[in-house]
C-alpha cells in the first residue's frame, strides 16, 4: 500500500479508536495492553505507526494531540448548546 494511503488509513483508524470509552465495549490493545476499544491497537500504539509511516514520530503524535483536543472542544460546544437549550426551555436568561 503507498505511504499516503497507509496514513490515511492508520489516521482512520486512530480516530475511531479515540471514540468515549462510555461508546464501546473496551478490552486490552493487542499491542501495549492499554485499554482500547474494541481490544484493537489503541490510538496511541497507532499513532507510533503512523510516525514510522510519515518519517516524522513528532508530527504523528502533534496530530493525534491536536485530534483529541478537537474532540473535548467538540464536548464543550454541545454542552453549551445543552446550556441553551435548557435555558430556553426554563425561560431563563443565560447571563
Amino acid at each position: 500500500m503507498p505511504s499516503h494511503a497507509r496514513a490515511v488509513s492508520l489516521m482512520t483508524k486512530i480516530m475511531y479508536q479515540c471514540r468515549p470509552a462510555r461508546t464501546t465495549t473496551m478490552a486490552r490493545c493487542r499491542a501495549c495492553q492499554a485499554p482500547s476499544p474494541g481490544g484493537m491497537e489503541c490510538a496511541r500504539c497507532l499513532t507510533e505507526e503512523l510516525g514510522g509511516v510519515i518519517g516524522n514520530r513528532g508530527a504523528a503524535a502533534r496530530w493525534l494531540d491536536s485530534f483529541l483536543k478537537v474532540q473535548q472542544d467538540e464536548a464543550f460546544v454541545f454542552v453549551c448548546v445543552k446550556r441553551v437549550e435548557e435555558t430556553a426551555s426554563t425561560g431563563r436568561s443565560l447571563e
